[in-house]
């Protein structure tokens, strides 16, 4: 049964839809990361327990987000509208994009955010800012048919693509359209929460964080995927600007799009280093938190424990 959603006051209720079934097979993912500063945020969670009676699910009306170092590139007091267009316009690509941007690596990410989320079979797990719904579908995968997901986005565009394009062995998904820095969750409602390339783009990281360790059970951690803010390393750091220069955007352009991913490099500039986010996330809410460096320190995992 999907959780019992809190009522409020500007919730609407928003269709829902279910994976359709076929054959898939998970793929074998790497072997956690180990290193002297590695060791916080480790240990298997607790057995969870599914709550009961299944309600209906509904959406909340999206909340003004943002990000720092984006002010050019979205009106002042209009920042959640005009970032929900950007995703409700690249909906319809945004997998092909991904897909020859990361030379398919992205999936190989996404598989890691949900191991290191410490899913597992039976758990109720919540894809906050699922997007086109990729890291949902692997939860899906993870917890099998007497579990539970929930894929959670601001853009009604991009859940529409996440329910038409998920299949999976489980009808276990359940989409809403909601803001991450307020769940319509009861506290302790998820064994497990996944973040993909979420946390960049909110206006307040704090009050998110706060929120996603709020609907966590006790010993029950997140996996926050994003870009990695290489701030310090010089090497990574250029490559990573010119490759979004000279390789994201130009394709972005012949795709019809470019405008909408000038902003990440501007985005990932104002977002927390590894260490930085590893403090906020001790600040609200999680006992423990370790940013793990991947796809050759572009990317970043943020594996936090409530």
């Amino acid at each position: 049964s999907f959780p019992p959603i809190k009522k409020h006051p500007a919730m609407a209720p928003l269709s829902t839809g279910m994976a359709s079934s076929s054959s898939s097979m998970i793929m074998t993912m790497p072997a956690l990361p180990t290193g002297p500063r590695r060791k916080r945020g480790r240990g298997p969670p607790g057995t969870p327990v599914l709550p009961p009676a299944p309600q209906r699910l509904w959406s909340s009306a999206p909340r003004a987000s943002s990000s720092s170092g984006t002010d050019r590139y979205f009106e002042d007091g209009k920042e959640g509208v005009a970032r929900q267009d950007l995703f409700d316009s690249i909906s319809p690509i945004y997998d092909d994009l991904n897909d020859r941007l990361s030379l398919g690596m992205h999936r190989v990410w996404k598989r890691m955010a949900v191991r290191w989320s410490r899913a597992g079979r039976g758990d109720m797990v919540l894809d906050s800012c699922c997007g086109s719904g990729d890291i949902a579908q692997i939860a899906s995968e993870v917890v099998g048919r007497k579990g539970r997901v929930v894929g959670l986005d601001f853009s009604k565009d991009m859940l529409s693509y996440a329910r038409g394009r998920v299949s999976g062995p489980y009808d276990n998904i359940e989409w809403v359209q909601g803001d991450a820095m307020e769940y319509p969750y009861a506290d302790g409602t998820f064994s497990a929460a996944t973040m993909g390339y979420g946390l960049r783009n909110v206006s307040d990281r704090a009050l998110a964080l706060r929120e996603l360790s709020r609907v966590l059970k006790r010993g029950a951690y997140a996996s926050i995927l994003d870009f990695n803010n290489a701030r310090g390393n010089d090497m990574v750091d250029g490559v990573q600007g010119f490759l979004l220069q000279n390789v994201v955007v130009p394709v972005a352009e012949n795709a019809g799009v470019g405008d909408q991913y000038r902003y990440l490099r501007p985005s990932i500039e104002g977002y927390p280093t590894g260490s930085e986010l590893e403090q906020l996330a001790l600040a609200n809410g999680f006992s423990q938190a370790t940013f793990y460096e991947i796809g050759f320190g572009f990317m970043g995992c943020l594996v936090c424990r409530k």
